[in-house]
């Protein structure tokens, strides 16, 4: 029998988050007498984001390494922050974070504490497996420059017979053994981010394997607000309903109510939205909407079922095996970073809790974009209580 290309521990059906999101910023948001707590994305960042709530891991074998071009395999325990689980190559068609340097982070990324210590070669996370080679084919004026005037290579070359006063470019044709070591070979905590001259400007994306790296391995990029990436975050705020009333766990789904009665559903190649109807006789708890247009808006009468109700298909290309295949159901009300899945209701309370869900991406050279299910997660989101406004967003 062949063993499975995936390893993944499982989660169990979700449970209402009890994590607190009081610290997430907010604005309020209205329209007409009805209205919200929205997020301030002016001032959310990954490091602000709650943590993670359950568990898991992914292990991809080596054949498959070798055609992503890179490891996306990773662990992570419950209470861990989300800018140490979801690395650059998940999310950069959401944000584009491939195109940020260190410089253009360093202007848009929040102030945080005052701190005496610079960071050094060793908080860049993807330069442990940099070369002197990949260093200058993302730099290449890198090149040209003087090796003495590079610490970090000078200190690698000498490991392996030094050369002078040449440039770099002549080390590495000169010494093609060394030019091939990786910076993990040396304490890159030794050195400063402006030992390896035009460091700063350099796009992430011109890195080998950037997109290994996670969020927190590249200084102050878990500072910088959703709204100043690249590409700025969808605020969600184009399609809004409101909270009509929550139902609880004793709902069932039913045949009548197809596809069409629903808001929340898979994520499918696009990345977009397709509703899913709770099947028939299970259990669906949700959320009911009212639409600003009464009973002729576009959203009366439709669902938000509970991610605790339902797991529904999800993924696409070769990592669409991911965790059974499954992830809970729910929307990309912000875009595609993130899928934002009901996790719990209370009926008596008449609020609503939610979770937000990520996902690991991989584009193979030459190939379509693959992504797990939306499985990472919960991580705790903004409530909502009865005729509060609900953000649903185009779902795209």
């Amino acid at each position: 029998m062949k063993s499975k290309p995936f390893l993944l521990a499982a989660f169990a059906s979700l449970l209402p988050l009890s994590a607190s999101v009081a610290q997430t910023p907010t604005i309020e948001y209205s329209q007409g007498l009805y209205k919200t707590a929205a997020p301030d994305w002016s001032k959310i960042t990954w490091e602000t984001l709650p943590p993670v709530q359950q568990p898991g891991f992914l292990t991809i074998p080596k054949n498959l390494i070798s055609v992503f071009g890179y490891d996306p395999s990773r662990s992570w325990t419950a209470g861990q922050k989300v800018d140490s689980v979801v690395m650059l190559g998940d999310a950069d068609d959401a944000f584009k974070m491939s195109a940020l340097s260190l410089k253009s982070i360093g202007t848009v990324a929040l102030p945080t504490t005052v701190t005496t210590t610079k960071p050094t070669l060793k908080d860049f996370g993807l330069m442990q497996w940099q070369t002197p080679k990949t260093l200058v084919k993302a730099m290449p004026e890198l090149g040209r420059v003087n090796l003495s005037k590079v610490p970090p290579l000078a200190a690698l070359f000498s490991k392996n017979r030094g050369l002078g006063s040449s440039t770099v470019s002549q080390a590495i044709a000169s010494n093609p053994q060394a030019a091939d070591l990786t910076l993990d070979k040396i304490d890159l905590s030794k050195y400063s981010l402006d030992s390896i001259p035009g460091l700063d400007k350099a796009q992430l994306g011109k890195f080998k394997s950037w997109q290994q790296a996670y969020v927190n391995q590249v200084p102050n990029l878990n500072q910088v607000p959703f709204d100043k990436m690249p590409q700025p975050i969808n605020s969600g705020v184009g399609v809004v309903g409101i909270a009509s009333v929550v139902l609880g766990t004793a709902e069932k789904g039913n045949a009548w109510a197809g596809n069409d009665y629903f808001v929340s559903g898979r994520v499918v190649r696009g990345d977009r939205t397709e509703e899913v109807a709770c099947p028939p006789s299970i259990e669906c708890s949700y959320l009911e909407m009212g639409d600003f247009a009464g009973s002729q808006g576009g959203l009366y009468g439709k669902r938000w079922a509970s991610g605790s109700s339902q797991q529904v298909k999800g993924g696409y290309g070769i990592l669409a095996a991911v965790n059974g295949g499954k992830e809970p159901t729910g929307r990309l009300v912000y875009g595609s970073g993130f899928k934002v899945a009901l996790t719990g209701v209370n009926e008596s309370k008449g609020t609503a809790d939610f979770g937000l869900f990520f996902r690991i991406c991989a584009r193979p050279p030459f190939q379509q974009k693959t992504c797990t299910p939306y499985f990472i997660g919960p991580v705790p989101w903004l409530p909502v209580s009865e005729n509060d406004l609900v953000i649903v967003g185009s779902g795209q």
